[in-house]
Parts: structure tokens; C-alpha cells; sequence
């Protein structure tokens, strides 16, 4: 090995040396003339033996099980494209693992308790995230492999070819929303530990490999191994390997899922190698000939003895063969699809010889159910065992019994993807409940997972929006994210319980409330901002757009006069006053000459000088705390749109005031569809909502009217360009306005539209589709602060 040669030209240091020398200690291999495969480099290329060489791609995933039949029939005609683009020399190899998840998983999404009067709710989470996932959930990580074989004289050929053969395949995929990820030496080892050893990650770098003088496989080799008749013991472990000796016509595309729900440790894989241009037609015509000569003879032997009915002097067996030949034949030469020649195995893993054998039968009882008929590895499980590993050889063809033909549809027709999951690599994950197909944890950080963390919370009236919202979104984030600050938009009072358990700050905007927000207040900042299109914000011109919108909003025929003179009124405002308010600006207003302006002035007074004018006040709000409601509820009919886009406007301020302080800001939105009144105000709010993302602040909008968002293409652009989405029970209509900006498979229909409880339904993380569910138990206190259902 080239590493070898660098580090023996190399002077150790006397760390490398002890390193070495523990090494050596440790890795004592007898076993690794078992293992079928000479060396492994660290980007990844394996030299088999000869001139085979191999490498191993990590497959993503897709929602085939909740697909409808046409995306199904995509997926199956994409893989079955990448199949066809394989050559003689080449070998196509599929391997998926299902791995329970470690319990140590847990120590992402629990929270650690700190003793600042908020343990409560933290271990009331920690027992709901603990008690689901030991005991509801099967919490099986499953994880996909292709490896790809080569023939070639020289590693640089083979790894050109390998790199070719690995485009075409990841073109098919990539139809389908598929990725094709390569694995390095590091990766493929880490699967081959587990598959040897057990444990999940190789603790190991090729610089140990180097430094030690041994092979890559000696790090992965376990201390013994040995091979029984039906079954091997790998140090510790049962084990055993079993084959498909019979399969139907035609295979179902439910063998893998139904496998990875039996619910053990398993590893399944599937071997392919095309068969050589021709070959398999010669083999099919020789093969039909000698059974029309066994039919002709029988129908001779039949006549000679007075037997005339061809059905009784003929062998079961040449009719059989004779009507295989003539399918093969239709399926190769008709149907466009390439022959193989494969098998496919599944290796099962035990603590006791006991549970092997019930691992075993179920097994066996999955695969009868569909036509399927698995056997042992009688004496080859060495054999076995090497065909299950990602090595890219069928180490099993040392008997033909275990080999089979296989047609594109055969192959293809095993479908690794089953259920996609939402599982984060973020150490501060929320937890959002489980999977309802695959019963694995839900985890998301919006502010690290997602291109854009802005979000929707969508549900039909008593759905439970805001006690989802509370209890996976809110409270979660006050816990696991100290430094983000949360504003909450309330037009209903259903937040008040939380600010108080979590010492937050409700601010009361009503004409009795002494709370004043300055309605002219510009943002204090030095940066030069820009809108949406990269163009400088002017401050002032809008501050003077928003009061033109807030009189249209509110007031009757404002017509260009009254929009000339707001402008210049606002001009004039900020040019007298350093720190203006609503009053400054009226009474400016006042001294304009125009009629329209004398007609204007009158309209405005009440929300300036009169019983409306707490917007017209220096603003003293406390802002203080980490969580701040505005509730909305003691507002007038009338007032309340205006205090919406005010709203809007200060909100905006305190995401461009908490994005120089190095914070974010989280922004829940209830009531959406209230900001959506008219074509003015949809745009306003969407042009103020694309700048809260674009500077930092990560918005959420909770609504159960739908159907008024989607009336204007402010709202319909919302949707669409949102990459987190919540969504709960709908009815029919509402479901069929939703599908015209965001592709939900009918199989997942069910989920929005009869609902396994309230709260649960459908979790949208760009681009992954799931149903959740988060019961929150009712005797909890989490459930005493969050619920808002008057029937409890």
C-alpha cells in the first residue's frame, strides 16, 4: 500500500509508536481468510480478487409504501432502467440493513435537567420521548447499499468503469428524487464491522491502518468464526444465512418491507450479474429443445401403449420447463428485459442458538406469505456469509442450487424503499412524535435542517394547531434554544398559560390597555438593508407606504390625493420630529391647505387623538423577556386590522434588532389568514414575511382558513415556498385546495382526513413527507398549560 510505504518512510513519534504496539496487541486476526476480499483503499476501492474490484454507493430513500401506483410504477421503472445499463462484466449488488437503533440515540433529543424551574416540563418530555421509544416504537434504522463490480486488468480502469457504471445508475434515480451517495474506505468498513462485529461505529482511521502494518480487513476480522452446518458463530453471536430456493412468477414488491417488519436485526441483499449478449437465448433454445424432445418421446411411449391424451404420457417436468422456456423467452425478447444470473439472501443475527431459530421461522413465515420459500445455506455458510457482506460477489455460486435467472422485473420488483423518515443529525433536534408508518422518532432543527426554516401550521377548526404548535414547536424551542426569542401573535388568547409558565411577557393591545406600540418608530441600525429584490430599503418611504395601507385598510375612498399627501405628510413628519408619533404626524396633516387633506385629518383623528390612538403613543412595550404574546383578543372589529399591520411592521424591527445582537427570532403567526383581507394586504404581509426569513427570523403562520390564503397569489406563493409544514385534520375541500401546492400520495390522504387522534397528521420537511402523531397525556402538566379545548 502506498500509505504503508509513506508512514515506513517516516520517523514515529514515540505516541505512534505505543499506538502501533497497542495495535498489534489488540489485532490479533485468525480470521480474515474468511472474510473474501484482498484490500479495501480509503477512497473506497476494494480489490476482490483478480480482476474483480468493487464499490459501494449509499442509496437515499423515497415514500414508495405510501406512493399511489403511478409513482410506484416510476420508481420500478427507474430501477429497472439502472439494471439494464449494466454490461456481462459487470455485477450489480443490493444490500439493506436493518439496524436497531441504539439507545444512546436518546441522548439527542432529551433534555437535561438544570434546575431552573422548568425540570417539570423537561422530564415530563423526557418520559413521553423515553417510554414511546423503548416500548411503541420498533426504532430500526434502515440503511440501503448498492455495490458495483468491474472487471479490469488495472485498478485505474477499474475505477474509471466503476465511476461510469455509478452515473448511469444515479441518472435513473435521480427521476425518481433518489441519491446516490459513494462510500468511502471508512464508510464501507463501518458497514462491514457492524455486519462482522455488531457494533456501529469502526473505531478506527487508515491512518491506524497504515501505522499498524496490517490490512484494512484485519481491523474488521472478529476473533473466531465458526462455520456450522445451517448456521455460524461470529465470537459472541449466532448468526445464520438463508436463501430464496422458490419464488413465484412474478416476485412481490413487498418482500423486502415485509421482512424489515418482522421487527429483528437483519441484512438482506440481492445479487444480479447480466448474462452475456446471447447467452441466455442459447441456454432458453437449448433448454426447450431437450424438453420438446422429453414431451415428443412421452407422446411415442404414450402411442405405443394405447395412451393417446398427451396431458398423461408427458413428465410434469418437461411441461413445466417447456412452458418456463417459452415465458423467459417472451420476457427477454418481447418485453425489453435484460437476464440475470443471482440470488437472494438474508442473514439473520441472535444472542442465542433460541432466538436464532425463532428469528429463523420468522423469516420464513414472512416470506410464505407471499409465495416465497427460504432455505438454509446447508454447509456454504462461509459462502453465505461473504454474499450478504457489501463486497460485490455472489460467493454463493460455488453451487448452482442457490443460483437463479432472474429477468429486470425480477430484480427490480425489490424494492428497498419502504418509509421515509424525518431523523436529524442536529445535537439540538426537536423531538415531533413518531412515524406512523414506521413508528421510528420524528427529529428536526428548522434552523439547521432546512434551506428555509419559515413554516406553516395548517388544520381545520378543533384539529389542535395550537396545542401542537405549543407542545412541538414553542415550548420545545424555549427549552432546547436559550438564546432564540419567540413572539407569538394571539388574536384569540390561547397563549396567556404558557408566557406565564415560562415567565414570559403577554402584551395586552386593546384602547383600555396603558401598552403603546409608536407606530412610527424606525428600525435603530446602522446596516444598509434591502428588500426582497436587493434593493436599499428607504425607511421612510416605508413607513409612509405602511400608513397608506393601514387608511386604505381602514378608512373609505382614500383616493391619490389623500395617498400624495400621506406621503408627503410623513416626509415632513420625520424631517420636524427626531422621534415622532402618530400625533406629530396628524398634526401635520392638520396644517396642510388641501381639502383632501382637511377630509383626511378628520378620518385619521381617532386613531390618532382619539379612543383608537394607542398606536399613537412613544412605544413601551417590554421586550425583555424571551417570550412575548401579543394578544389581540380586546380589539375591536374595526381596530384590529390595523393593529395586524402595525404588528408586522414592529415584528420586523425586533428581527432586524435581534439579528445584530447575534439572535433569532421565532415568529408564531395564529390566525394567518386575518393578515389577508384584501389584494393590499396580502402583499404587504407577504413582502414583510419574505424579509423576516430573509434577515434572519424564522416565521410560522397557524391558520384553519386555508381557502382565503390560497385566493390570492401571495398566499399560494406562502405555501409553496415554504419547506416546513404541519398539517392537520381537513376536510375533502380543504384537502384538494392543498394539493395544488404541495404533491401528497393519495396512500397518505388518510392521515389529514381521518386522523388518528387530535393533533396528529401529516409533517412536511422539505422534501419528506411523514404522519406523526404526539399524544400529549392529559394528566401532565404540559397538557394542563397547552390545552385550549374547553372540553378538555
Amino acid at each position: 500500500m502506498i500509505l504503508d510505504r509513506i508512514w515506513k518512510s517516516q520517523r514515529l513519534t514515540k505516541a505512534e509508536k505505543a499506538r502501533k504496539n497497542r495495535l498489534k496487541r489488540t489485532l490479533k486476526p485468525s480470521t480474515q481468510n474468511a472474510i473474501f476480499f484482498t484490500s479495501l483503499k480509503e477512497n473506497g476501492l476494494m480489490h476482490i480478487a483478480k480482476e474483480r474490484w468493487s464499490r459501494t454507493y449509499r442509496l437515499g430513500d423515497v415514500a414508495y409504501t405510501s406512493a399511489n401506483d403511478d409513482q410506484r410504477e416510476a420508481v420500478i421503472d427507474s430501477y429497472g432502467e439502472a439494471l439494464n445499463s449494466l454490461d456481462a462484466d459487470h455485477h450489480f449488488q443490493l444490500l439493506v440493513i436493518n439496524k436497531r437503533q441504539e439507545s444512546s440515540a436518546l441522548n439527542h433529543i432529551i433534555y437535561p435537567l438544570i434546575g431552573d424551574g422548568l425540570d417539570t416540563y423537561r422530564q415530563e418530555y423526557n418520559d413521553l420521548i423515553s417510554k414511546r421509544f423503548i416500548a411503541d416504537a420498533k426504532n430500526f434504522q434502515i440503511e440501503k447499499y448498492v455495490t458495483l463490480t468491474t472487471k479490469a486488468g488495472e485498478e485505474i480502469q477499474a475505477d474509471s468503469q466503476l465511476h461510469e457504471m455509478a452515473h448511469s445508475i444515479q441518472e435513473q434515480f435521480d427521476q425518481v428524487g433518489v441519491t446516490v451517495e459513494e462510500v468511502d474506505g471508512l464508510g464501507r468498513l463501518n458497514i462491514l464491522y457492524w455486519l462482522l462485529q455488531g457494533y456501529p461505529y469502526f473505531p478506527y482511521t487508515y491512518k491506524d491502518i497504515a501505522l499498524s502494518g496490517l490490512r484494512a480487513k484485519d481491523f474488521i476480522a472478529p476473533n473466531r468464526i465458526h462455520f456450522k452446518e445451517d448456521h455460524l458463530l461470529v465470537d459472541q453471536h449466532w448468526a445464520k444465512v438463508m436463501y430464496i430456493k422458490h419464488y413465484p412468477t412474478f416476485l412481490s414488491d413487498r418482500l423486502i418491507k415485509k421482512l424489515l417488519d418482522i421487527g429483528i436485526e437483519l441484512a438482506i441483499t440481492v445479487h444480479a450479474t447480466p448474462y452475456e449478449e446471447g447467452e441466455f437465448e442459447e441456454k432458453l433454445t437449448e433448454t426447450q429443445a431437450l424438453a420438446k424432445r422429453e414431451l415428443f418421446r412421452g407422446h411415442m411411449d404414450g402411442m405405443q401403449a394405447g395412451v393417446i391424451d398427451p396431458e398423461l404420457t408427458t413428465s410434469g417436468l418437461a411441461q413445466e420447463t417447456s412452458q418456463a422456456t417459452k415465458r423467459w423467452k417472451e420476457e427477454t425478447t418481447e418485453k425489453d428485459q435484460k437476464a440475470f444470473q443471482g440470488v437472494m439472501a438474508v442473514m439473520i443475527v441472535a444472542e442465542t442458538k433460541e432466538q436464532l431459530l425463532l428469528h429463523r421461522e420468522k423469516v420464513a413465515s414472512a416470506g410464505r406469505t407471499l409465495g416465497v420459500r427460504f432455505e438454509d445455506c446447508f454447509y456454504y455458510q462461509e459462502a453465505g456469509l461473504n454474499t450478504i457482506l457489501p463486497i460485490g460477489e455472489a460467493f454463493l455460486d460455488v453451487k448452482q442450487t442457490y443460483m437463479r435467472p432472474f429477468t429486470t422485473a425480477n430484480v427490480a420488483t425489490q424494492i428497498p424503499f419502504t418509509n421515509l423518515d424525518v431523523q436529524s443529525s442536529s445535537p439540538k433536534a426537536i423531538y415531533y412524535g413518531q412515524n406512523q408508518l414506521s413508528n421510528n422518532t420524528i427529529t428536526l432543527d428548522r434552523k439547521h435542517d432546512l434551506k428555509a426554516s419559515n413554516g406553516v401550521v395548517l388544520g381545520s377548526s378543533g384539529a389542535g394547531k395550537g396545542m401542537t404548535v405549543k407542545t412541538t414547536e414553542i415550548i420545545p424551542t424555549l427549552l432546547r434554544f436559550p438564546k432564540d426569542l419567540i413572539i407569538v401573535v394571539d388574536p384569540e388568547s390561547e397563549y396567556g398559560d404558557i408566557a406565564e409558565a415560562f415567565h414570559g411577557e403577554v402584551i395586552q393591545l386593546s384602547t383600555k390597555s396603558s401598552t403603546h406600540l409608536n407606530l412610527l418608530d424606525l428600525p435603530e441600525t446602522d446596516e444598509v438593508l434591502t428588500d426582497t429584490d436587493g434593493n436599499e430599503i428607504d425607511f421612510i418611504a416605508e413607513k409612509a407606504n405602511l400608513l397608506m395601507n393601514l387608511f386604505e385598510s381602514v378608512l373609505k375612498e382614500v383616493t391619490d390625493n389623500h395617498i400624495s399627501i400621506i406621503d408627503r405628510v410623513t416626509i415632513e413628519t420625520y424631517q420636524r420630529f427626531l422621534h415622532p408619533t402618530l400625533q406629530d404626524w396628524q398634526t401635520v396633516l392638520e396644517e396642510q391647505e388641501e381639502e383632501a387633506a382637511e377630509e383626511l385629518a378628520t378620518k385619521a383623528e381617532i386613531y390618532t387623538r382619539g379612543s383608537l390612538n394607542l398606536f399613537a403613543h412613544p412605544t413601551n412595550v417590554d421586550m425583555s423577556s424571551r417570550l412575548i404574546v401579543f394578544n389581540l383578543k380586546g380589539l375591536s372589529h374595526k381596530l384590529k386590522p390595523f393593529a395586524l399591520l402595525v404588528l408586522q411592521d414592529y415584528i420586523w424591527q425586533q428581527v432586524i434588532q435581534a439579528r445584530e445582537q447575534g439572535k433569532t427570532i421565532r415568529l408564531y403567526w395564529d390566525e394567518l389568514h386575518l393578515t389577508f383581507r384584501t389584494p393590499k394586504d396580502a402583499a404587504f404581509f407577504a413582502e414583510l414575511w419574505a424579509r423576516i426569513r430573509k434577515y434572519g427570523g424564522m416565521p410560522t403562520g397557524i391558520t384553519q382558513n386555508l381557502g382565503t390564503i390560497l385566493a390570492y397569489e401571495e398566499g399560494r406563493n406562502l405555501l409553496s415556498n415554504t419547506d416546513f409544514l404541519l398539517l392537520l385534520e381537513h376536510n375533502k375541500k380543504d384537502i384538494e385546495l392543498l394539493r395544488t401546492v404541495l404533491d401528497i400520495p393519495e396512500g397518505l390522504i388518510k392521515y389529514i382526513e381521518r386522523p388518528k387522534s387530535k393533533g396528529s397528521g401529516l409533517l412536511y420537511a422539505k422534501p419528506i413527507l411523514v404522519p406523526f402523531e404526539n399524544l400529549i397525556p392529559k394528566e401532565t402538566e404540559l397538557y394542563r398549560i397547552t390545552n385550549t379545548d374547553p372540553k378538555g
